[in-house]
C-alpha cells in the first residue's frame, strides 16, 4: 500500500511538473481560431471551438486501424506460432513413449493450432466486417 502511494504521488508530481508536458491556448479575439497565425489554434474551428484532427490521416477510419494492427500483430505472431508448432513436434519425437510428455506435446501442439486460429481469425473477422459494413453503406 506504501509503494502504491508513492507510486501515485511521484506520477502527480511528473505530470504536474514535467518540461515535456505542453498546454495549448485558445486566444479569443476576432479571427481566433481561423488559420494558424499568431494568436490562433492549431485545429480550431472557425467558430472558436477546438476540433480534434484525425492522427492518421483524412482517409483513415476505425477499421484500417484495426486492420493495420492486425496485420502488424500477425508479422509478429505467425514466426511465433511457427516456433511452438515445431516445438510441439520436438516434444513428440523426444517423448519416445512417455506418456507424461507425449501429453505435454499435445497440449503444447493444441494451444499454438489455438492461438494461430484465434490470431488468424481476428483477420478474417475484421475483413468479413469490413465487408459488410461497405455492403450496407453502398
Amino acid at each position: 500500500m506504501k509503494y502504491l502511494f508513492h507510486g501515485l504521488v511521484l506520477t502527480l508530481l511528473l505530470a504536474t511538473h514535467s518540461p515535456f508536458l505542453t498546454h495549448a491556448q485558445v486566444s479569443s479575439g476576432p479571427g481566433a481560431g481561423v488559420g494558424s497565425g499568431p494568436g490562433k489554434a492549431v485545429g480550431s474551428t472557425p467558430g472558436g471551438g477546438i476540433a480534434l484532427e484525425n492522427p492518421l490521416g483524412e482517409s483513415a477510419t476505425l477499421t484500417t486501424l484495426i486492420t493495420a494492427i492486425i496485420d502488424i500483430v500477425l508479422v509478429f505472431a505467425i514466426p511465433i506460432i511457427v516456433f511452438f508448432i515445431i516445438l510441439a513436434g520436438f516434444k513428440y519425437v523426444t517423448a519416445r513413449g512417455n506418456p507424461g510428455t507425449i501429453e505435454e506435446a499435445h497440449m503444447a501442439l493444441l494451444y499454438a493450432l489455438i492461438g494461430g486460429v484465434l490470431i488468424l481469425g481476428a483477420k478474417v473477422l475484421i475483413e468479413v466486417l469490413t465487408g459488410t459494413i461497405d455492403a450496407i453503406r453502398n
